[in-house]
């Protein structure tokens, strides 16, 4: 994991400077993922004796960022990285059950901005490779299964689309707020069911489609072409 963070933070330091732009941006993500809320529910179902049930991975936060490379034409090009996190909490008299879900997203941007009278807005789409991992914690201690530490890890791809506004602040800064979708259509993650229920083979597949929706601001940081 060190040896693949490494790679990642050296591909956007030499982006970077051949960028023309640099944006950071942080949101709230929505995500719905079918086969995830069905453990979930199973879950809940299996012990009727909570109160507090299970809530499902529904809610997060995303933060993110891009490097749009230097180009004369219109539809330009990027990269990509991208974390988002979720968390599902039930406390229950003796029972704390909490489940923490981590992507991280590296991907290839295409870039493009409106001219003339919609000068202004622009449109990001995304394409990602798509990494999960997901933990559980049993009354602030590590879950286990089978003897063993739970975890379950998942790989898939997903397509983005961002809608965007720049606002000039000073200078070559600028903000704009956004709002973005996001699909992937397949993430293999073969244990997630044994994490959340304690169970496998009661879900139909080990794997899942996502989707989700952002809503959010983005800081850019613009050179000019002939910078």
């Amino acid at each position: 994991m060190r040896l693949f963070m490494f790679i990642i933070a050296f591909i956007f330091v030499g982006s970077t400077l051949k960028a023309q732009e640099f944006k950071a941006d942080i949101s709230y993500k929505y995500m719905f993922a079918n086969q995830w809320d069905k453990a979930i529910q199973t879950y809940n179902f299996s012990r009727p004796f909570l109160i507090d049930k299970q809530p499902l991975l529904m809610n997060g936060l995303n933060a993110s960022v891009s490097c749009v490379f230097k180009s004369p034409k219109k539809v330009k090009h990027g990269i990509n990285l991208s974390y988002s996190y979720f968390r599902s909490l039930s406390e229950n008299e003796n029972l704390e059950n909490k489940l923490k879900l981590h992507f991280l997203n590296l991907g290839y941007v295409l870039h493009y901005e409106k001219t003339g009278k919609m000068e202004g807005l622009y449109t990001d789409f995304i394409i990602s490779v798509t990494s999960s991992a997901l933990y559980r914690r049993v009354n602030d201690e590590i879950f286990k299964y089978d003897d063993t530490k739970s975890k379950s890890l998942g790989i898939g791809g997903d397509l983005g689309l961002k809608f965007g506004y720049y606002v000039q602040l000073k200078n070559k800064n600028y903000l704009s707020p956004f709002i973005a979708l996001g699909y992937t259509p397949y993430l293999y993650s073969p244990n997630t069911e044994a994490v959340i229920n304690q169970t496998k083979g009661l879900l139909e597949k080990n794997w899942t489609g996502v989707l989700t929706a952002q809503i959010g601001i983005s800081f850019h940081l613009r050179k000019q072409v002939n910078d």
